[in-house]
Formats: C-alpha cells, structure tokens, sequence
C-alpha cells in the first residue's frame, strides 16, 4: 500500500492507497515556490497518466512515503531537491506511481521541456 505525508497546517497528515483522507486536497508545487492544495484524487501509473490527454504533470510537495503493505509504514524521507510528481486533471490530482511506488523528479524548473507526459522522457 502507497501512503504520502505532507504537512498541512502544521500537522502531518497522510494521503493512503485505499483509504479516504483526513484532509481532500494535495499541495501542488507552484512556479514561485508557494503551493496550492487540490482536490485529492488518488494513485495513477506512469502508463495510465500518459493516456490522459489534458493531464498536466506538477509537482506534490510531499515529506515522506511509504510502500509498507501494514498498517505501520515505515516512512521514507524524500530529499530536499525531489518532488513526488503528479497529474493535474480538470477533478483534481492523482500522484504517479511506477512499479509500485510514487515517481519522484527534480522540484527544480525545467525550462525546455514540454509539459505534457507523452513528450517526457523517463
């Protein structure tokens, strides 16, 4: 089971696979550095996201994961210059997985590439 945590207003609260959220939003990484929640819309492969034609992918401003099928998961940190990406849809935000764990990129601006999924390189 794939579980994120972030912080949400001082607290850190957890996004899980499964399982209805405390809080039904992400923060999504802005340009400026500030973020935005969105409504919060699960897990998607890597391969369903790139089928979804007006899907933009962002950045989740996400602390700490865990793939641990328990009830206790043992959390990952994830470094300062990393970011879990996500998919951006009309409905909200999904977090992207790939073999079975969130897919992580670089939180810094990329200024050539184009920003959809089906002209992204793995």
């Amino acid at each position: 089971m794939i579980s994120l945590r972030y912080q949400f207003n001082g607290i850190m609260t957890v996004l899980a696979e499964g399982k209805t959220p405390k809080f039904c939003c992400a923060p999504v990484l802005l340009r400026d550095g500030d973020f935005q929640r969105v409504h919060w819309l699960g897990f998607i492969d890597l391969e369903d996201a790139k089928q979804l034609m007006t899907a933009k992918p962002v950045k989740l401003d996400i602390r700490q994961y865990s793939v641990t099928p328990s009830s206790w998961p043992k959390w990952r940190p994830i470094p300062p210059h990393l970011a879990v990406q996500g998919c951006l849809t009309g409905d909200g935000v999904y977090a992207v997985t790939k073999d079975g764990a969130p897919r992580l990129v670089e939180r810094r601006k990329e200024s050539s590439k184009s920003g959809s999924y089906a002209n992204r390189s793995e």
